[in-house]
């Protein structure tokens, strides 16, 4: 770990020493097909599976494989990404670049950006593109971090995005809806709105601009994209499908009054598309929707009081917190119960290589079987989690130092 010292000096780069604190430019000038992005964007894909099938994690018992502390906080509701052999971590003030075998910080950029980055590819640079919310609307920013210079970042931000200045207090931590990148263009909320936009990647030229929801609504969420369609939800009730090229609505759906029905929703969560359907969870159930008309072709009760989170789907089966006390384990095919295991927040689970990752603000990270719902471990020597990401055998989790890589306890 490094000091306090070596800290602040790594974050003093200078034009001179750009080029070693940078990201290589080589290592991330793909179109991520190889597999070396292992974790690009917030929920892995931008269908919002929140699955790896490739990458693998602990399972039988945790230790600290390295844990780097940073000069500002990076807790916050946001997780951090894996492209290639960088980390990238988002805090109160900066945007941070670890390394991923040692946790040596790369680079640091100060700005307040409000979401987990979206890797996303960029014809116009030699480097990828991070599109990220902030205060005052969509950002897209060099991976390679650019330089910083006399105290200022040189050639970190891209492009600007549509957007207003929010009236939320700075110092606030993160929790906007984070971006989704597919095919080169940008999905994201506008922080603050119910306004979903499609960004050109390299440009940050706006492609289009639909608002979701009306009056009622208090939030629109993370959108997801899936063969051609960006599925996005608002609450307390609105879904809609939306032409990925040009923004117009395919179908859209709100809450049915008949209070039997999965549809009767008083607040929408996160979907996420699978090749069964839909996935769409709620503050007390969980329906599947035929994605070419929001048709509901399974209905689930979680007798619960969920008002967060969203469904990690994995081989068939999707993971769904209540709110209230447990882990559901639910069978897209037939939309039955596999198993349930005790687990109260209500987080966005991931999955990797059979295990379930759960992580809290002030609880623990928890890793639970996939198939049975046994609980293999629990980490809770830190104050505060974030999401979890997986690697290769690593899970990676911002806490409330900095970033915390854990492998299996040997």
């Amino acid at each position: 770990m490094l000091s306090r010292r070596q800290l602040l000096a790594g974050l003093g780069v200078t034009g001179a020493t750009a080029a070693t604190a940078a990201v290589s430019s080589a290592a991330l000038a793909s179109d991520g097909d190889d597999g070396r992005y292992d974790w690009p964007m917030a929920r892995y894909d931008p269908a919002g599976t929140g699955h790896n099938p490739d990458a693998t994690g602990p399972k039988d018992g945790v230790e600290v494989a390295w844990q780097q502390d940073t000069e500002s906080p990076m807790h916050g509701l946001t997780a951090p990404i894996l492209l290639g052999e960088t980390l990238y971590g988002v805090g109160r003030q900066s945007l941070v670049a670890f390394d991923r075998e040692s946790g040596e910080i790369r680079f640091a950029r100060e700005g307040q950006y409000w979401s987990t980055p979206a890797r996303a590819a960029a014809k116009a640079y030699r480097s990828d593109t991070l599109a990220a919310s902030s205060r005052e609307g969509i950002h897209g920013l060099n991976a390679d971090g650019g330089y910083e210079l006399f105290g200022r970042s040189i050639g970190t931000e891209r492009w600007h995005a549509p957007g207003e200045e929010s009236r939320r207090w700075s110092g606030s931590a993160p929790r906007e809806p984070s971006p989704v990148a597919a095919d080169g263009t940008v999905y994201a909320v506008v922080p603050e709105t119910d306004r979903v936009v499609a960004i050109d990647a390299s440009s940050g030229h706006l492609e289009w601009e639909r608002t979701i929801g009306d009056p009622r609504s208090s939030g629109t969420n993370r959108p997801v994209v899936s063969e051609g369609t960006v599925y996005v939800s608002s609450r307390p009730g609105d879904l809609v499908a939306l032409d990925a090229d040009t923004g117009e609505v395919r179908w859209s759906e709100q809450p049915d009054p008949n209070p039997d029905s999965a549809l009767n929703y008083r607040n929408f969560r996160p979907p996420t598309a699978t090749e069964a359907g839909l996935v769409v969870p709620d503050r007390e159930g969980v329906a599947l929707l035929d994605p070419t008309d929001g048709s509901v072709l399974w209905e689930y009760d979680l007798d619960g009081n969920a008002t967060d989170g969203s469904a990690a789907v994995a081989h068939g089966t999707a993971f769904v917190t209540d709110g209230e006390e447990s882990l559901h384990a639910i069978d897209l095919e037939r939309g039955e119960r596999e198993w349930t295991a005790d687990y109260s927040p209500d987080v966005d689970p991931v999955v990797a290589d059979g295990v379930v990752y759960l992580g809290y603000q002030y609880a623990e990270l928890v890793a639970i079987d996939a198939d049975t719902g046994e609980r293999r471990f629990a980490y809770d020597d830190s104050v505060y989690f974030a999401q979890p990401i997986v690697g290769d055998g690593v899970v990676y989790v911002l806490t409330d130092e900095g970033l915390l890589a854990l492998e299996e306890a040997s």
